[in-house]
């Protein structure tokens, strides 16, 4: 399917385009919210910009796509797979991905750097080697997320439990989280950081 009828065919109202072939399509800055994408094959996908939120994208592959700046607001993200390469990397990057369901979704080598995750279920999750600079992670759940060689600076972990995740954070590996935000933070020893309480990080807007 091409880009012309698959907004042709949500402009009528259809919602359904589970399963299908969308490998390489060029769809940013449309506007596609509450679309059912799932088990859908988007690799390389040109969707900055785009708006998805509450899409259904569960077990859709989005390797190498660009979803710079894209809305994903609330979408159902679990089991998908956003894997980077070698040769390239899944942009992320200022994506909104705001109560998100991404549980068991992998992405390894992805760059998220600037994303909003406030609220997002990240549980089980492979974030091997992404770049979570600066990246809000306000409330979100870790439990079981791989988040071990991902550099954290200057991100907002304000409400985050570090103790549900898989990270290493002593000696040199402190320096994965300089500069983060700290308000209710609770630390893989249990210690709770409290000296960013005051700090506000605005959220992508989903609009």
């Amino acid at each position: 399917m091409d880009r012309e009828e698959l907004l042709r065919r949500y402009a009528a109202g259809e919602r359904d385009f589970a399963g299908i072939d969308l490998s390489g399509i060029e769809l940013e800055n449309v506007d596609l919210r509450g679309i059912n994408l799932s088990n859908t094959n988007l690799s390389g996908a040109q969707l900055s910009d785009a708006k998805l939120s509450e899409a259904n994208l569960a077990g859709a592959d989005l390797s190498n796509a660009n979803l710079f700046y894209a809305r994903m607001g609330r979408a159902d993200l679990s089991g998908a797979d956003l894997r980077g390469s070698n040769l390239d990397c899944t942009d992320l990057e200022y994506a909104n991905l705001s109560g998100a369901d991404l549980i068991g979704a992998s992405i390894c080598e992805a760059n998220l750097s600037g994303a909003d995750l406030s609220d997002a279920d990240l549980s089980e999750a492979n974030l091997g080697q992404t770049s979570l600079c600066e990246v809000n992670l306000t409330g979100a759940s870790l439990r079981d997320t791989n988040i071990e060689e991902c550099s954290l600076q200057q991100a907002n972990l304000t409400d985050v439990d570090l103790r549900e995740a898989i990270i290493y954070l002593e000696g040199a590996a402190m320096n994965r989280i300089e500069g983060a935000i700290f308000c209710n933070t609770t630390m893989p020893d249990g210690s709770i950081r409290n000296e960013h309480c005051e700090s506000n990080y605005g959220k992508v807007s989903e609009e």
